[in-house]
This record gives structure tokens, sequence and C-alpha cells, in this order.
């Protein structure tokens, strides 16, 4: 090769070397061939995936809301003085790791309702507003599956208390023990094994078909879930059976999970509560009158009852013998 030639290709070799670099680039974006440039495009700021990851969510892991204990509370649109009576006392101080909501169905509310309830998030921030939700009791079930596929959505949380705006909770014993807890597959509260399948009044289920009586469930005044259960609930919500009763629901959805079923007499979570005790760490059908009077006792007197009363029996739940003989009342348990 004479010098001329020589000169003409050192020439065109930088040219010919930005076209083939531009087709590496072109190919590489195309091809799912390309390692390094795949994985430099899906992470952001060039961060590497790694050989397995998550299936993504809808709300990326990066923007969840992270937090230990989630205190989810199921409330009306109109039940403000409910919702101040539990600011004003339970919720008036809580670790920084524990994560309050009220959730509330709002679809079908006039402007003026929206409104108030608008205020009451400005000012409070604690409000989950279900925009495709009408609140009522025919609802509950769905508002339940709603709201933990917004829990699994947006949260990264490890345990969370479902309870409703008359229930009282002792969130500063609730806390300390979870955090021995194993956080996984856990349902803590106070579980019914004897509860028979209802076919008239308020509380008919008249799609039940399983048994004449309902599957153990834990009593939905206050309970506790790890988050793989409520994960688990999330992502299968399409194919699970809707009952009116929400506890009866998630009794049913659960009952061929490897749970951690945890029976515990300290909370007061039926229908009509026990009376008072000061082991209590969650009561059920607690007027907001009752709340302040508990939360004077606990800041004046560190107890939660000026006098303890036993007004029903109460039972430890025998996991040994079949539901229909798990739950013998007895007076002297809490």
């Amino acid at each position: 090769m004479n010098r001329r030639h020589i000169g003409t290709f050192l020439k065109v070799l930088p040219i010919v070397g930005f076209f083939v670099i531009l087709l590496y680039l072109s190919q590489c974006n195309m091809s799912d061939n390309c390692r390094p440039c795949r994985e430099t495009r899906d992470k952001p700021n060039g961060v590497q995936n790694h050989e397995s990851h998550k299936e993504p969510s809808a709300t990326s892991d990066y923007n969840k809301i992270k937090t230990f204990l989630v205190v989810m509370i199921m409330t009306g649109p109109h039940n403000t003085d409910r919702r101040t009576a539990i600011r004003q006392t339970w919720l008036s101080s809580y670790p920084e790791d524990i994560l309050p909501r009220f959730v509330i169905g709002v679809a079908g509310l006039g402007d003026g309702e929206r409104d108030v309830l608008q205020a009451e998030q400005m000012q409070y921030d604690d409000l989950l507003l279900l925009e495709e939700l009408i609140d009522s009791y025919k609802s509950l079930t769905r508002k339940l599956l709603l709201m933990y596929s917004w829990l699994d959505q947006n949260v990264d949380f490890t345990f969370v208390l479902k309870a409703d705006d008359d229930t009282f909770a002792r969130l500063d014993i609730l806390s300390e023990e979870l955090r021995s807890m194993q956080p996984d597959r856990l349902c803590w509260g106070f579980f019914d094994g004897r509860a028979k399948a209802k076919k008239t009044t308020k509380w008919a289920e008249p799609d039940w078909k399983l048994c004449d009586h309902y599957l153990p469930y834990a009593l939905g005044g206050g309970y506790v879930l790890s988050s793989d259960l409520v994960h688990y609930v999330a992502r299968n919500m399409e194919y699970l059976k809707i009952y009116n009763n929400e506890d009866v629901s998630l009794g049913a959805w659960l009952a061929s999970v490897d749970v951690n079923r945890i029976h515990d007499t300290r909370f007061d979570t039926e229908y009509r509560s026990r009376g008072c005790n000061n082991a209590y760490i969650v009561t059920h059908k607690q007027a907001p009158e009752l709340m302040y009077e508990k939360h004077k006792q606990l800041v004046t007197h560190d107890r939660l009852c000026e006098q303890e009363v036993q007004v029903r029996k109460s039972y430890n739940y025998d996991w040994n013998k079949p539901p229909s003989q798990c739950c013998v009342r007895e007076m002297g348990i809490p």
C-alpha cells in the first residue's frame, strides 16, 4: 500500500469507526442479548439489575412509604366525632414507625360532604379515601380488599393492625410485643370458631355454603396481620369469594393457608365488650366518651380502668379440638 492509499485510509478510519459504534448501540437498544446496555436502561441512574428480581408492583419499591406498623381504621364518611376521639386519645402519640390511616369510601358523596373530608385531610393527612367505593355495611368486605390492595402497593411495612372507629388500642404495648414476633404468617387477635352461619337478620350470609358454622376467624374489632398475608390477599383478590361480613371473609380466605393464629384474650373485640380490664390491648365497642375516659386513666394513673369489671365470660381457644368445641366460656378469663 503506497503512501497516498495509507493517507486516504487514515482519513476515513474515524468515520468508519463512528458508524460502527452507532450500529452497535442501535443493536444494543433493540436486542435482549446486550446485557450491560439493557441493565443500565432498566434501572434509574445506571444502577445494575441483579440476576433475580421481584415482579414490579404498581408502585415502585423506591417510592413506597416505609414503616413498621400500619394502623388501618375502617370508618364512615360522617363519623368525624369518632375519628376526632381516636386522634385525641390512643393516636395522640405513637412511635415514628407507626403509620395511621382512616379508611373511607367516598363514591356517591355530594360535593359538600367531599369538601368536609378534604378539609379534614388537609388538617390531619391521615385519611385513605377510596374513590371507587360506596361506603356501606354491604361493601365492608370489598372495602377491606381495596384497603389491603392499597397497603400492599404503597407501603413497605411489617405488620398491620386492622381496627374499627369504635376501637381503643394500646399501640405502645402492641408495637413493643410485635418487635419480638416472627414477621411472617401472623394473625394475632381474638378468634371465633363456633359461630353459626346466619341466614336471616342484617348479618345474614346467603351465599355461605362451606359449613353450618363459619370457619375460624379473628374478630374484626381489632387484629394484626403480617405483611405477607396482606400480600397474599391483595394479589389474589380477584379470585376470593366476597361475603357480607369482612371478618368471616378473611377467615375463609386464610383457612387453607399456613397461618400462625394466636388467640389472645387481651383483644376484647367481640360484638359487645366483655368489660374493662387493665390487661386489654385492644378494646372494641367504645363510644368517644369511653375513649376519653380510658385515655385519662392511662395518662393520670397508667392503667385503663378506674375499676376492673367483667360483664361477659371469655375463653381460651383450644386449637386441639374441632371448632364446634374450641371455645368454652368461663368467668375469670379476661
